[in-house]
């Protein structure tokens, strides 16, 4: 059983580099994206990444530590993919982060989201996306340049 916490600078110095996966896979939605940012935010927090780039929405350092103080670290975005999880391996996790990494997204599902509103854009195309969650429900408004075909 792991404890999630946002990560020191003194943790985050030497732990990380690596890749990150894509919480969501094929069943992935605009409203689960914008209901997971809001559980993120209420269990840690605001913080100086809130980005208006969709593919860069957001980035939180997270430390995950056990009951014998081991320490695990993981980084919780919204990349191009959408809501993400990161860690600092490229290819295939231990157990002990698989485990981890399995526990800290239960934990950020299980949370009630915050209410709020975040607008951005996905600039590849651009679309402007505005997300909103309202007493647990996800709203999300999409605006497409008129001249969308000069993108496809």
């Amino acid at each position: 059983m792991y404890k999630f916490r946002i990560s020191t600078d003194e943790e985050l110095k030497d732990n990380f580099a690596g890749g990150g996966e894509c919480v969501y896979g094929l069943a992935a939605t605009e409203e689960k994206f914008a209901l997971f940012f809001g559980k993120v935010r209420r269990l840690f927090g605001e913080n100086d990444s809130f980005s208006d780039d969709w593919e860069n929405m957001y980035n939180y350092d997270i430390t995950a530590e056990d009951e014998q103080g081991n320490k695990l670290y993981f980084s919780v975005y919204h990349g191009s993919g959408g809501s993400s999880i990161g860690t600092p391996f490229s290819d295939e996790l231990p157990p002990d982060y698989q485990q981890a990494k399995k526990e800290l997204i239960e934990y950020i599902e299980s949370a009630e989201p915050v209410d709020y509103v975040h607008d951005s854009v996905y600039y590849d195309v651009p679309v402007n996306v505005r997300y909103t969650v309202k007493d647990g429900k996800a709203y999300v408004e999409s605006e497409f340049p008129e001249d969308m075909e000069d993108f496809m």
